[in-house]
This record gives structure tokens, C-alpha cells and sequence, in this order.
């Protein structure tokens, strides 16, 4: 691997109520011992059953990869950087391509050697795991049915609580469409702009947004 020390962090956990801030304190205290000149740090609030597609954050770290400006990704365990094992191994691969090494602190896993090739054993020990926690995922979806299964059974109801409206600050990517329209785009532009992320969001959904907007100016 060439001599470059530049590096982020991307911390990820499940739900508004669990914090990442020991992972990140972890992190940091590794890229410090290591020398690394730390960029970036990516942390997300979202489950492991979206896709890589599906996170923005993660998103953003692979753009840095593919512009050749990181050369180490360190996260604390597989399982936040990816869940499917299909996905996880194709954001992995896609960091090799690069030369950009994937640091598993807390198993001491690195993917790339000095001489930016897959290490071998690390190259095993990763698809193994990768598959482990695809596993642990489909056990999880099929604990999550059950449980909505078993409620219902008892009578009792899944979903919004009858009345409830969504906030329109809560539309998936709401942010990225605000800026887009701020910056004067039109809403098929800014469709087509955000599909150019990955980034899949219907036009009714814009114009909602933009709606929404507009009220909050008058």
C-alpha cells in the first residue's frame, strides 16, 4: 500500500436512542496511535437492514474513496460498515480497487497489506464474517415478523397511531432535497440529480417538499 495516511472514521448505529459516541472515541484514540491524519468522520443513525445504497453517509465516504483522497477506512466492527453479505464484500472490493484499506479495530482485521493486496487471511476471515452477519440479519427480520405477527394475533395494531401525519422534515433524504431546490433547481433537475447519488426519490416527493417550502416563506 503506498505511504498515505489519510483516513476516516464511520461509525453507524441502529436507532435515535443508541449513541456512537464510544465508537468514535475508540476510532479516534486508533488513528491517533497510528499516525493517520483523519479527514472525515461519518456517523449515521440508521438500521443495518438498509442497504449500503440507502445510507448517505456511507455514500459519502465512498466518494472520497473512488476520488483516491482516503486510504484507510477504520470502523469498529463489520458489521457497522456493512450487513449484507452481498453488499459488504462489494463495498470492500470496491475500497481494494482504490487502494483504500478497511481497519476492523475490534478484531484487528486490515484488508490490504503494505503492498496494497488483499491479505489473505484477512481476505477468508471477512467473507466468513460477512456471511455470519448476513445470517444474524435474516434471523433478526424473522424475530421482527414474528413479534408484529404475535401483536396482531392479540389484537393489537401495527403502524401509525390513527390521526398521526408525518413530519415533512422525516422524508427520507428531506435535506439534500431542501438544497437542491435552494440552489434553483427545478424539481425534474433535482430528481435527476439526486438519482445521480443513488439517491431514489419520487417526484410527488419533491413537490411536496418544494410545497412546503414555499409556505415557509410567505
Amino acid at each position: 500500500m503506498k505511504d498515505k495516511k489519510n483516513a476516516v472514521i464511520y461509525a453507524r448505529v441502529s436507532t435515535n436512542d443508541q449513541s456512537y459516541q464510544r465508537q468514535l472515541a475508540e476510532l479516534k484514540k486508533y488513528a491517533a496511535a497510528n499516525e493517520f491524519n483523519l479527514i472525515a468522520v461519518f456517523e449515521e443513525k440508521i438500521t443495518g437492514l438498509h442497504k449500503a445504497s440507502e445510507r448517505p453517509g456511507l455514500n459519502e465516504l465512498m466518494k472520497l474513496v473512488t476520488a483516491n483522497k482516503v486510504n484507510h477506512v477504520l470502523v469498529t466492527e463489520l458489521s457497522r460498515f456493512g450487513r449484507g453479505a452481498a453488499d459488504t464484500l462489494a463495498l470492500i472490493e470496491q475500497l481494494t480497487a482504490n487502494c483504500c484499506c478497511l481497519h476492523i479495530k475490534d478484531l484487528n482485521i486490515r484488508s490490504l497489506n503494505a503492498e496494497c493486496k488483499p491479505d489473505p487471511i484477512a481476505e477468508m476471515f471477512l467473507t466468513v464474517l460477512a456471511g455470519i452477519n448476513k445470517m444474524e440479519l435474516e434471523i433478526l427480520k424473522k424475530r421482527m415478523k414474528s413479534g408484529y405477527d404475535n401483536h396482531r394475533a392479540n389484537g393489537g395494531a401495527v403502524g401509525r397511531i390513527l390521526g398521526y401525519k408525518k413530519p415533512i422534515e422525516d422524508i427520507k433524504h428531506f435535506a439534500d432535497i431542501k438544497r437542491k431546490l435552494k440552489a434553483g433547481n427545478s424539481i425534474r433537475k433535482t430528481k435527476a440529480i439526486l438519482a445521480d447519488e443513488n439517491k431514489k426519490i419520487s417526484l410527488s416527493t419533491i413537490v411536496k417538499v418544494k410545497s412546503y417550502l414555499e409556505k415557509m416563506i410567505a
